[in-house]
Parts: structure tokens; sequence; C-alpha cells
């Protein structure tokens, strides 16, 4: 009994205390508007380019990215959907052929989001300057997985 006094007793103080004025704020597209405009990195043995338009009326983010092997050939491109509930992405060859069938699309479900971070399913957005943006992606090889980071700079 003693012990699962204790054990109550404990969850009471490990749980976090959320009451109606410690809730977290609701998630507003408008605090990602730093991630509007034109990105250039590296990622992939290659050069990353994303573009991303102004915050929309509808809560959402439109963002275009394309890759550049080491060798100047285009690899391919992505179009991207940010909103509330994550981040949706088609991909594209370089002839614009999809990636993924017409009605699918690549989904990182939200986790977590603050003034300079998004935070979602194997994917991070994460502001460490105005100039400067870090995105981590994590992908399985095989059985093992792996992150690749891009560091990206705010292009003029």
């Amino acid at each position: 009994m003693k012990v699962i006094i204790s054990l109550v007793i404990c969850l009471f103080f490990l749980t976090p205390y959320v009451s109606a004025g410690n809730e977290p704020a609701p998630f507003n597209i408008n605090d990602y508007a730093w991630l509007a405009g034109r990105w250039t990195g590296d990622g992939f043995g290659g050069t990353s380019e994303e573009v991303w338009s102004p915050p929309s009326a509808d809560g959402t983010m439109m963002g275009v990215y394309r890759h550049h092997n080491a060798d100047g050939s285009l690899n391919f491109y992505e179009f991207m959907v940010l909103d509330k509930t994550g981040l949706r992405i088609k991909h594209f060859t370089p002839e614009l052929v999809g990636w993924e069938t017409k009605e699918n699309y690549i989904t990182f479900e939200m986790i977590a989001f603050s003034k300079d971070k998004i935070e979602l399913k194997g994917l991070v957005f994460e502001r460490k300057s105005d100039r400067q943006m870090e995105i981590r992606l994590r992908l399985k090889n095989g059985e093992k997985i792996e992150t690749e980071t891009f560091h990206m700079k705010r292009a003029n």
C-alpha cells in the first residue's frame, strides 16, 4: 500500500500541471511569418532551395523545394503545405512526374511548436537567426534511422 501511495505522489509531482491559465498558446500560422521567403543551403550531398509564401488567412503557408545534385543536375521538387495539423508534401521528378500517386502525399504530423521552432513527426524547422534556419529530417535507411541536417540561409 505504501508503494502505491508513493507512486501516486510521484506521478502527481512529475505530471505537468496545466490549468486554464497555463495552457499552451494555440497554433497560429502568423507566428511563422519568419519562414516566408527564399532559403538556400546544403543537404543530400547537393544544394537545396526552399521558398515559402507568407501566411494566408486560411491558416496555411505554401512552400516549394528543389534539390540539385553536387554536379548541378536537378534531382527533385517538392510542393508543401504547412498548417496546424502539420506539413503535407508531394514530390516530383525533374520532369514533374509525381512520386506519390495522384491522391497521396507525405504527412509530417505536428508535435510541438514555439516561436522559433516547428517540430513535426520526423521533421524539424528551427530558426537560428533572422537569416539562418536549420531543417532536420529523420530518414529510415534499411533498419537504421538517420538524420539529414540542412543548414539554410536566407537568400536575397
